[in-house]
């Protein structure tokens, strides 16, 4: 079950049939979030994210578990990722294990932890419960 802060800050984006999912700097979830499109995420998640696309920026976190197609992280994360196409960008610091298929590493980002290339990384990730 997700908790939210005092104020939470959502918005649900539609374009091109499309809708996206942004977390401001006020929201804090304690729990999972499994979207079916892209999330930007300026906010707190401590658990599960599971989405189309997830961009943490640099004003959010994770910590947990991230399964995505396309992850870009400015951001802190803490736990496992699973993406197809991993992008960390500085400032990031991310610490845990990282499975990928394509790895882009910028510099003066932050890693520290396991990474493993695969061809399939999405098919590694934990079952959703």
């Amino acid at each position: 079950m997700a908790q939210f802060n005092a104020r939470p800050s959502l918005a649900l984006f539609a374009n091109d049939h499309r809708t996206s999912l942004a977390l401001s700097s006020q929201v804090t979830i304690v729990g999972a979030i499994h979207f079916d499109g892209p999330i930007h995420l300026d906010g707190v998640v401590q658990g599960e994210v599971r989405c189309q696309a997830l961009t943490v920026s640099e004003r959010g976190a994770v910590d947990g578990l991230i399964v995505a197609d396309s992850v870009t992280v400015t951001g802190d994360v803490n736990g496992s990722i699973y993406a197809n196409k991993l992008v960390l960008k500085s400032p990031c610091k991310v610490e845990g294990e990282i499975y990928h298929r394509e790895l882009d590493m910028q510099d003066g980002c932050y890693f520290e932890g396991k990474s493993r290339r695969y061809a399939s990384p999405l098919g590694l990730a934990p079952v959703e419960e």
